[in-house]
């Protein structure tokens, strides 16, 4: 397996985490360590969900949170109790229709950035934050940082702080340092950098058309801050970056348009190793026709954890998918090195949140309506 330096950015891992997460990857099952590179969708009633994580054991779940706090706390402890391995348990915390539902209603990301106040930023990011780790969520998709240079664009929209770098970097960093200081891992999104593409990646791949020194001085710049200051994971969707493909090859044709999520260039070469990013690398969600368009599912969704992704988003058929991995192995495409090497990222930031610990707190119902309270 390739060397992870757990110890240092952005897990930073103590002795004692770095024994966990190897003790805990090499206790797995071929099965079961596939089985945690899967964060599942889950919209169902709490007997649905915990039902589901029971038997697949995922690595995470997306919960779609209903309005019933007592039922979403109760779900909560429940699955601490199902799963031999702490679970992460994420959401889109992007504000506005994106709160959850039993929390505190808070601008979106535009809206903030009208404002332009920093400390505001960081204040309804830590409302957010603690309302999310009361009832046991821990890993938000966002911060986006996204430049909307494109203003139809169908992806960024409202989600992002706008069309002005700097402005998108001081409230990007701001909430990367509030979630991360209340116990819930950010991620950066959309790599390698959406908003001059109009296009929905559910419906088609979009490229970033930006030259390299563009892309530098735009949104490499903004993964550069974001890594530097420690964000936890990266989302790579499903977009293109053909200048940095090119680069590196002036003959890559139609290659030059594979989407981060497929494109091992763009993870490894330029994320990892240009950029030095040492976190997790999460899928976009898998079912969007932006990574359908390039193949059969038999035969991207391996590709995805080949490429570089540690997490696969979101799968219409889990079972089905864990198959597809399965027979990746099996026949020689998905080595079990590059599966222990994402697995061992996965169970990193469980331990970087310190899910691995006995004494961690548990979601509190009590706790969630003071943090409801305090905002």
């Amino acid at each position: 397996m390739a060397s992870i330096d757990l110890s240092a950015a952005p897990f930073n891992l103590d002795d004692e985490a770095v024994a966990w997460v190897a003790a805990t990857r090499d206790s797995l099952t071929p099965r079961d360590k596939l089985a945690q590179l899967f964060v599942l969708l889950e919209r169902g009633t709490p007997a649905e969900v915990a039902g589901n994580v029971r038997s697949f054991k995922p690595g995470g779940i997306t919960r779609i949170y209903s309005d019933d706090l007592a039922a979403e706390i109760a779900l909560a402890r429940d699955l601490e109790a199902l799963s031999a391995i702490p679970l992460l348990v994420s959401a889109d915390l992007e504000g506005s229709r994106m709160s959850l539902p039993f929390g505190t209603s808070v601008p979106n990301p535009l809206g903030l950035a009208a404002v332009d106040d920093v400390e505001a930023t960081t204040a309804i990011s830590t409302i957010m934050a603690k309302e999310a780790a009361a009832v046991g969520l821990n890993w938000s998709f966002t911060p986006v940082i996204d430049i909307n240079a494109a203003w139809r664009s169908a992806i960024v929209g409202t989600r992002s702080y706008g069309s002005d770098m700097d402005r998108v970097e001081r409230h990007a960093l701001a909430q990367i340092a509030a979630f991360q200081a209340n116990g819930v891992a950010a991620t950066v999104k959309h790599w390698p950098g959406e908003g001059h593409d109009d296009r929905d990646q559910h419906l088609v791949t979009t490229v970033n058309p930006l030259t390299m020194p563009e892309w530098e001085a735009s949104f490499g710049q903004l993964y550069r801050k974001a890594i530097a200051a420690g964000v936890l994971s990266v989302m790579s969707a499903h977009i293109a970056l053909p200048a940095f493909v090119r680069a590196l090859d002036p003959d890559a044709g139609a290659e030059a348009y594979r989407p981060a999520s497929l494109s091992r260039i763009l993870n490894e070469d330029l994320l990892r190793r240009e950029l030095g990013f040492n976190g997790l690398i999460v899928s976009d969600a898998t079912p969007m026709a932006g990574l359908g368009d390039w193949g059969p599912r038999d035969q991207v969704l391996p590709e995805v954890v080949i490429a570089g992704c540690d997490v696969i988003l979101f799968s219409d058929d889990p079972n089905g998918d864990l198959m597809r991995l399965v027979k990746a192995v099996a026949d020689g495409r998905l080595s079990q090195e590059r599966v222990d090497e994402a697995v061992t990222r996965v169970l990193a930031l469980k331990a970087a949140l310190g899910l691995h610990k006995a004494d961690r707190a548990e979601p509190n119902l009590d706790a969630a309506r003071a943090a409801d309270a305090e905002s």
